[in-house]
């Protein structure tokens, strides 16, 4: 009988423990800046080189339809802390670093996932890119963070200038491999406790030669398959891309260390790790070569820089993985249209945080897609681009099952000119536009009607 009750009590506490640890998750966030979705084996690439991408999505789920907010970095990131789409926030280009930006940020008033995090008991690390706001109100410790390494815009690939937890100083060594050793820090120190890390990589941003040689020489045998257009110098796009295959290399060799430093640390099991990108980028890719903000390539060289504003795929569409060890099925691969505006109820969701009173997040939960309680195909997913910086455009765009609609508002041609209606199943390198097509007018009417409600919304400016 006393053997029993041991066993028994035994037992007990190690139902508790577990039950424990299912509930105590620890989440590490990471955001690379221009790691198309596309350049990855995992999401079909044979050439691209990611063993530790590929292993990640075979552990966890991998989105196939995952969508920014917006196409370039600064309204795509305040997307991804905020839950709120980037108009809401008062973020609308890429912020650079003049007059003009020098007082301007994410709104102070946006309430960010890790600010509520740390008031529920977790140490919040970020360590990278912010790219939010230069002024000191808007430095990551104001907005949620107690712990920050990196850079507010811009960074030299290798003996960055950084922000180390307050001091500003050189670090020797590429960024690759200065983060993962902050990160590592990190991990340690907070072993014991409930954390949260997001990482927001420098890489695969360019100049992508800017690489450990490690790096290049693991690309050096590809010879990449690139698209043909006339006035494209194909010699010359091979040479960028396999240049870009070697930033994602040494991207996916950073994050294969924090995956091995969580399992070093036994903490794999409670951990969330959630890959998320900020925006794609086009090369070569309808004759263009950039992000939301591209330039028309004319032989071995862009002609027009950053002017031309885009919501093609390339450019919108990101890589979404997520390793939830216990709740996500491994190799689950989920079709269901997302956004990155949805990270922040979703990890509120998976760490049993309710929204505060009076918080309204944008973005919808999808914890239980991941765990597949809910497959539901039938939400649009939005996104919105002000170009402000080298030109002047304001896109919008609705996806909806098969269909994609981007609309150009404040432009003085006829809507038929100039807006996109494609078909993305059955013509996924939106390459026939078919906002003309008669037999298309009623989706096309049916999206327009749901952009408009979501215009209003979100009391979206275009509207003014």
């Amino acid at each position: 009988m006393m053997f029993r009750l041991f066993v028994f009590s035994v037992f007990s506490v190690l139902i508790m423990d577990n039950a424990i640890a299912a509930t105590n998750w620890n989440i590490v966030a990471i955001v690379p800046d221009d790691h198309s979705r596309r350049a990855m084996g995992a999401y079909g690439d044979n050439q691209a080189v990611t063993p530790n991408f590929d292993r990640l999505a075979s552990q966890g789920a991998r989105f196939t339809h995952a969508y920014a907010a917006a196409p370039v970095c600064s309204p795509s990131r305040a997307a991804f802390f905020s839950g709120k789409y980037p108009s809401q926030v008062g973020i609308n280009d890429f912020l650079l670093l003049n007059e003009y930006y020098a007082e301007r940020g994410m709104d102070e008033t946006a309430t960010l996932w890790p600010q509520i995090l740390k008031n529920n008991g977790y140490k919040t690390g970020l360590i990278g890119k912010w790219h939010l706001g230069a002024a000191d109100r808007f430095h990551p410790i104001n907005r949620g963070f107690d712990y920050f390494v990196g850079y507010g815009q811009d960074s030299k690939a290798f003996n960055p200038m950084l922000d180390v937890n307050g001091v500003i100083k050189e670090v020797k060594g590429h960024t690759s491999n200065i983060f993962v050793k902050y990160a590592k820090e990190f991990l340690q120190d907070n072993k014991n406790n409930k954390f949260a890390l997001t990482m927001t990589f420098r890489e695969p941003q360019r100049p992508w030669e800017a690489v450990p040689q490690e790096d290049l020489d693991a690309v050096a045998h590809i010879d990449p398959i690139v698209p043909t257009s006339p006035g494209m110098d194909t010699a010359w796009l091979k040479k960028v891309t396999r240049d870009n295959y070697a930033a994602i290399h040494a991207l996916d060799r950073a994050v294969g260390e924090i995956m091995d430093e969580l399992d070093r640390l036994g903490l794999a099991e409670n951990t969330i790790v959630m890959y998320v990108g900020d925006h794609g980028m086009l090369i070569g890719h309808h004759g263009y070569f950039g992000r939301g903000a591209v330039g028309a390539i004319s032989g071995d060289e862009v002609v027009g820089g950053e002017g031309v504003a885009n919501l093609y795929d390339e450019a919108i569409k990101i890589p979404f993985i997520v390793r939830w060890p216990g709740k996500v099925e491994s190799q689950s691969v989920i079709h269901v249209p997302v956004s990155n505006v949805d990270v922040f109820p979703t990890i509120l969701s998976m760490l049993e945080i309710d929204v505060p009173d009076g918080i309204k997040p944008e973005g919808k939960d999808i914890s239980e897609v991941l765990t597949g309680a809910n497959n539901d195909y039938s939400k649009p997913v939005f996104a919105q681009y002000n170009m402000e910086n080298f030109g002047l455009a304001h896109l919008r765009m609705v996806r909806f099952e098969d269909w994609k609609l981007v609309r150009r508002f404040k432009q003085g041609a006829d809507a038929n000119l100039i807006d996109q209606l494609y078909h993305v199943t059955d013509d996924p390198g939106e390459t026939l536009n078919l906002i003309n097509s008669a037999e298309h007018q009623e989706i096309r009417n049916k999206l327009d009607e749901m952009l408009q409600k979501w215009l209003i919304k979100i009391d979206d400016p275009v509207l003014d």
